[in-house]
């Protein structure tokens, strides 16, 4: 179990506590950043959405060519198979991108 302290907090030290720590995390919280944008903002025109979406499949794609190029790890013959689709979708969604962006 653990200890019980008998001594009894005062509330004059409640206050010193409350005021050594809460000003400078107040002070912490006022200048996060984020707190100064909006929080709904208007919504992004559906060309922007989609390049958006785009890009993240662009980037699951590349990352995964990577992990199967990587000659760091044994990669199973199966996985190791799906490379050239992979390849494929890569090129394609780069290519939309292309079309969406000129």
């Amino acid at each position: 179990m653990g200890r019980v302290s008998t001594e009894k907090i005062t509330p004059r030290q409640v206050r010193y506590k409350e005021s050594e720590l809460a000003d400078p995390l107040a002070e912490a919280i006022e200048n996060v950043a984020f707190l100064e944008e909006r929080l709904f903002e208007e919504p992004q025109p559906l060309q922007l959405q989609a390049v958006d979406k785009l890009a993240d499949m662009l980037f699951a794609s590349d990352m995964l060519l990577d992990m199967l190029r990587d000659d760091r790890n044994r990669v199973p013959s199966h996985l190791k198979a799906i490379e050239p689709q992979v390849q494929r979708l890569y090129d394609e969604i780069n290519d939309l991108m292309k079309n969406l962006t000129d």
